[in-house]
């Protein structure tokens, strides 16, 4: 243990490793791959409802859509604490 940060070795190296880290390409998140998936069904119902006004897949649209934002707004929060 490092006496004068109290941080252990490990925690030191994890520190060192983050601060000399190369950014990561952001379509590489895992969080992205996830979207897209929803994004994708959120075309599909919108596909299948044609021009017909469906409330069903409106509510399901929206469903789809918030867990997007959310993905996306966890993962913008975590990247902010980083």
């Amino acid at each position: 243990m490092d006496e004068a940060t109290g941080a252990s070795p490990g925690a030191l190296a994890a520190q060192a490793a983050a601060r000399n880290a190369k950014p990561g390409d952001p379509a590489d998140h895992p969080v992205i791959s996830s979207v897209h998936e929803l994004l994708e069904e959120v075309g599909q119902i919108r596909e299948s409802a044609g021009d017909e006004f469906d409330l069903g897949a409106v509510s399901r649209q929206t469903e789809l859509l918030t867990e997007a934002h959310d993905s996306l707004s966890g993962a913008l929060e975590d990247v902010g604490r980083g």
